[in-house]
């Protein structure tokens, strides 16, 4: 199995709920609206999404995979090393993208085209930087994975959930590993 990177739609009800100081009891997934995984190629979108891009636009495309805000981050400042690791283990440490990012990376996602993509797609680049899994090619042969088609339908797949979740005013949870 693949490292993959999994979204969630919430609603505002949902999100308020997770944000509760009172909330012991951790995401549960039957409340997301919607979620999109993506198998293996949530770094490689990272990196073409990235390429030639300014800092400001690099930073925002990062947002997408490793968001700077997380529920419960508060709890974790005052946490020994050990008590931080039990923490991110109960599901109470969620990473997030708020209202605001999520239109800002819609308006982004809505500026790039499948064949933005397909032209900065170029799988020996991927591979000799370490993009994993580190073996890109170019076989777009339906049944395989990790190839130029792949990236071009989770693109798709992040485009969708992005645009739901501003036209929704939604939050999305971030989980990766």
């Amino acid at each position: 199995m693949s490292q993959s990177a999994t979204l969630y739609r919430v609603s505002q009800d949902t999100f308020k709920q997770l944000d509760n100081p009172n909330n012991t009891q951790g995401f549960d997934i039957d409340s997301a609206k919607s979620y999109s995984i993506f198998e293996g190629s949530f770094m490689a979108l990272d990196y073409i999404l990235s390429k030639g891009k300014d800092n400001s636009t690099t930073n925002l495309i990062n947002e997408i995979f490793t968001p700077k805000q997380a529920l419960g981050e508060e709890e974790l400042e005052n946490m020994t090393p050990e008590e931080q690791f039990e923490f991110y283990e109960s599901g109470l440490y969620i990473p997030y993208l708020d209202i605001p990012i999520i239109s800002k990376l819609s308006e982004f996602m809505n500026s790039i085209s499948q064949a933005n993509l397909s032209s900065d797609y170029d799988p020996k680049e991927l591979n000799d930087n370490g993009i994993y899994p580190a073996c890109w090619h170019t076989d777009n042969s339906s049944n395989l994975a990790f190839n130029e088609q792949h990236l071009l339908d989770d693109f798709e797949e992040l485009k969708t959930i992005i645009k739901e979740a501003e036209t929704e005013k939604d939050y999305i949870l971030v989980f990766v590993g």
